[in-house]
């Protein structure tokens, strides 16, 4: 049974505060005496999938050939480990970045699905954390680092890790957004095919319910002050002819920028408000439009945007507009071979240079600074490389190609 005290983490610091750099000797050890302190089950015999020196079998990329390597310490269906001990005082982002290159060669090589969470240990010192919620685990520079000297300090981060090392699924982004969009598309769905059983196309409803859509994302995510349509949907609960003055009076704003009720919004472009139109609805519908605008819209799969537009199409008029709306899983297959694969391509031998030009070590403060200037240079070209990029989705339905392609 483990005790999870965190003063455990503050003696565990304080151990190890003073100790030498030797790798082989303390990675072990202290990854045992870790998960002691925070309160998890420690590593396991070989065989168990929770071990130390777990095997992999590496094919080489030069001649085919296969070699095994052995993970410092993996957990199946958690994470890969690689732990580094560099000396105190001593430049390490270098070996840490060979660390992380390790550990994701061993990720894609482990049997089944790879591991959620990529983590390398600088012994003692800090941990820092890759995951692969959105499909990948990113590059060196978007890793997660804790500081395990002030771990003690920090529940945040001592619970993260815990889920980390006891159940990561329940840190999936992915299952949270999941069921809030399917809930709102779910009660907007049911809201749109009441406007159609009232008489209204089929498209009017569709472009209504969009443009209610991306107002709640625009008020959650705070491109809109206060709480403008919100409010609307409340004064309209109270009095229901004045709820089609007052988001038209809104929307009619959000596309033209400036003031609005002593607020000064943001032009909102793209066309979405140029028809400003607000169908007239009941205190059941706008009821039901409230539940749906009190949901956390930060945690919205963008998605909704489809599902909303499939569900409030009919068949034929679906058809006719090519709203048909690709699950995300699907998009994000596409996007990496298309689009991530070759811009990491570009970026790996960039991050590598500039890491390469900011070491500063056996450098004198004169190349230091030539070395640090030549690094921006060649920062800024790929940036200028990056911004060039220009993504076309010829059947652009519900759009969300382009999103997902813009989030990767």
């Amino acid at each position: 049974m483990t005790i999870r005290d965190p003063a455990k983490l503050r003696l565990l610091d304080e151990r190890w505060s003073s100790a030498r750099a030797r790798e082989r000797s303390n990675a072990q050890l202290y990854l045992i005496e870790f998960c002691e302190a925070l309160g998890v089950a420690g590593p396991q015999p070989a065989g168990s999938g929770y071990e130390f020196e777990f095997p992999v079998r590496i094919i080489s990329r030069e001649d085919g050939g296969a070699a095994f390597n052995y993970v410092d310490l993996y957990k199946e269906g958690c994470f890969v480990l690689e732990a580094k001990n560099p000396e105190r005082g001593k430049p390490n982002e270098l070996l840490l970045q060979r660390a992380f290159g390790q550990a994701q060669a061993y990720a894609r090589s482990v049997e089944g699905e790879q591991p959620p969470y990529l983590l390398v240990l600088d012994i003692a010192r800090m941990l820092i954390v890759w995951d692969r919620w959105q499909g990948t685990y990113g590059t060196f520079a978007t890793g997660m680092r804790i500081d395990l000297t002030d771990l003690h300090n920090r529940p945040d981060h001592i619970a993260l890790l815990r889920a980390i090392w006891e159940n990561p699924t329940s840190l999936d982004p992915r299952k949270r957004a999941t069921q809030v969009t399917e809930d709102i598309a779910r009660q907007l769905a049911e809201l749109a095919r009441t406007l159609e059983g009232r008489g209204y196309d089929p498209g009017r409803v569709a472009r209504f319910m969009i443009r209610c859509v991306f107002t709640l994302f625009a008020e959650d995510t705070q491109l809109l002050p206060e709480r403008f349509f919100k409010q609307a949907i409340e004064a309209g609960l109270r009095q229901p002819d004045d709820f089609v003055e007052n988001v038209e009076s809104l929307w009619k704003a959000m596309d033209a920028g400036g003031k609005f009720y002593f607020q000064r919004l943001l032009r909102f472009n793209g066309h979405f408000f140029s028809d400003s139109e607000a169908l007239p609805l009941q205190k059941n519908d706008l009821a039901l439009l409230l539940r749906a605008a009190k949901a956390g819209w930060r945690f919205v799969e963008p998605a909704i945007f489809g599902t909303l537009l499939t569900r409030a199409l009919d068949p034929a008029e679906r058809h006719r507009l090519g709203a048909e709306y690709t699950p995300r899983e699907f998009v994000e297959r596409v996007i990496w071979a298309t689009i991530e694969e070759p811009v990491r391509a570009w970026w790996t031998p960039v991050q590598a240079e500039v890491m390469q030009l900011c070491d500063p070590q056996g450098k004198t403060p004169q190349k230091q600074r030539r070395a640090r200037e030549r690094a921006i240079t060649i920062l800024r070209d790929f940036h200028v490389r990056l911004r060039s990029l220009k993504i076309l989705d010829p059947a652009c339905g519900s759009g969300n190609f382009l999103y997902v392609a813009l989030h990767s």
